[in-house]
């Protein structure tokens, strides 16, 4: 007898072939069969009318402590997200120190867990206080760039200081991370050549990882900062994951025809080159990395390129949540200041851990990117004050309903693929992403009919429609649209059941 049965399903099993109506037997956390099952259950599920696929991986998540302070993650877990894959951007999770000064713009960081050293540490704490859905990390070049610097250092590291970062992504790629990101936009990684980024990659290829990168430029400088990407993978013999690709800018709308063509390129060269993406037109970030990086001055907006007062939404404002849902325009004709300095006000007066959504996309380019088979799934979720933007809640229902159901740019095994096996094959999580006999049971239930995304810019903090079950290592999480706290994940290493 087994465990659990889910009977009558059209079964994706992620690897990009059509559907088919099956049943699926669960002992344990793994599937123990497909097909027509005619043994009997401890627990039965009628999933007539659903599509079950394995649970999503999002390759792109920023909740590398929330997993701890807020277990149930439930942004994720409601929107069928079973694994996620934090430390992006450069904001990695350790040593636990350097990680909450460089986090706390993006999260709420509590320090109430024992300080983690390095990522045997870091991995070691979530398995012990396990969250509902499971954990995979990358090695955050800003992270290690600060705790070896001794904080932001706007000059190269000496040759004492690079061995050091070498030999903390050494320990994270040891232990089981997956890989290395920058965040080459930001402090501190902003201030890194080319050079230190190859340096620390090496470590990553040593150890059969890939480089992960925020790259240098998202806006007029786009495809010179395509070439460095590709270029660090290549010149440390690792594969390459280009994070949420796109153009930012009215000007610079249409380039991502030249960045895909980049990508085939280097695809065609033998190189392991991918991309993400979120199927928004705004992004989300720091204020302070907007000013930064010149959005709001004259030209054509900088590293981030351009968004107008506006385009802008203030997200999270810890000091006054008030403020939360304002555009910068509003305070732009209420002090009478230009966006720049309407901008530079806010962070005197409330700091710099504003966090915003920022218009600035093209929405055929958001197709165009979604369409191209180099292209996966993930949120760059920031769940963060009472108006995050929505990607945090609504991504893959979006996916699903909006551009799969609605519009047609993706076939529904297509999607799925892009959502479960490409990224678990992508970051070498071995038995996931895939719904097949010795697999690990991480499954959502889903109706392509009616399923779709509810979080709004307006109000962001809502779960999806058409999105009942959702299961993690063979436990319901998500059952009948409602949590069921159980803390069902693990910490993933790489390669590793």
């Amino acid at each position: 007898m087994h465990r659990l049965i889910i009977r009558n399903a059209i079964v994706y099993d992620g690897s990009g072939s059509p559907g088919v109506r099956a049943d699926i037997a669960i002992d344990d956390d793994r599937i123990s069969a497909v097909g027509e099952i005619s043994s009997e259950a401890a627990q039965t599920l009628d999933a007539s009318g659903l599509a079950a696929a394995p649970g999503f991986i999002d390759v792109h998540s920023h909740d590398d402590f929330q997993v701890l302070t807020e277990p149930d993650v439930t942004h994720n877990v409601l929107q069928g997200i079973t694994t996620v894959i934090v430390g992006n951007c450069g904001f990695g999770a350790a040593p636990a120190e350097s990680a909450q000064v460089q986090m706390r713009a993006i999260q709420e960081v509590d320090a109430t867990f024992e300080p983690w050293s390095g990522y045997a540490d870091y991995l070691e704490t979530v398995d012990r206080n396990p969250p509902s859905l499971n954990v995979a990390a990358l090695v955050g070049h800003h992270t290690v760039r600060r705790a070896a610097m001794g904080g932001v250092e706007k000059r190269p590291p000496s040759s004492d200081e690079l061995a050091e970062m070498r030999r903390m992504t050494a320990e994270g790629m040891e232990v089981g991370a997956v890989g290395l990101s920058t965040g080459l936009v930001y402090e501190p990684g902003r201030y890194s050549d080319t050079a230190e980024v190859v340096a620390l990659a090496e470590e990553v290829a040593a150890r059969d990882g890939i480089y992960v990168s925020h790259m240098r430029n998202e806006g007029d400088g786009l495809l010179d900062a395509v070439q460095e990407t590709i270029g660090i993978g290549k010149a440390a013999g690792c594969g390459v994951e280009i994070s949420h690709h796109k153009a930012v800018g009215a000007e610079n709308w249409g380039k991502v025809t030249q960045s895909l063509e980049m990508i085939e390129s280097a695809q065609s060269d033998g190189l392991d080159v991918t991309a993400d993406q979120y199927p928004y037109t705004a992004r989300s970030t720091m204020l302070f990395a907007l000013v930064q990086n010149g959005t709001f001055g004259s030209g054509s907006g900088g590293a981030m390129g351009r968004s107008s007062p506006d385009e802008v939404l203030l997200c999270s404002v810890p000091d006054d949540p008030s403020l939360e849902g304002r555009t910068l325009q509003s305070f732009v004709e209420e002090w009478d200041l230009t966006g720049e300095d309407a901008a530079n006000r806010i962070l005197k007066e409330h700091g710099n851990e504003v966090l915003v959504a920022a218009f600035g996309m093209d929405e055929g380019d958001v197709r165009m990117v979604m369409a191209h088979p180099s292209t996966m799934i993930g949120t760059d979720g920031l769940d963060r004050g009472s108006k995050p933007h929505p990607r945090a809640w609504g991504t893959y229902p979006r996916i699903l309903g909006k551009y799969v159901r609605d519009e047609g740019i993706l076939s529904l095994e297509d999607a799925i693929w892009r959502m479960t096996g490409f990224p678990a094959k992508k970051f070498s999580l071995t038995d996931r992403g895939a719904l097949k006999p010795g697999a690990f049971a991480d499954i959502v239930l889903f109706d392509p009919a009616t399923v779709i995304d509810r979080a709004t810019f307006e109000d962001p903090r809502n779960g999806p429609d058409g999105m009942p079950h959702v299961i993690v290592n063979g436990r319901f999480v998500i059952r009948d649209g409602k949590h069921t706290h159980a803390r069902a994940g693990r910490a993933l290493r790489r390669n590793m059941a």
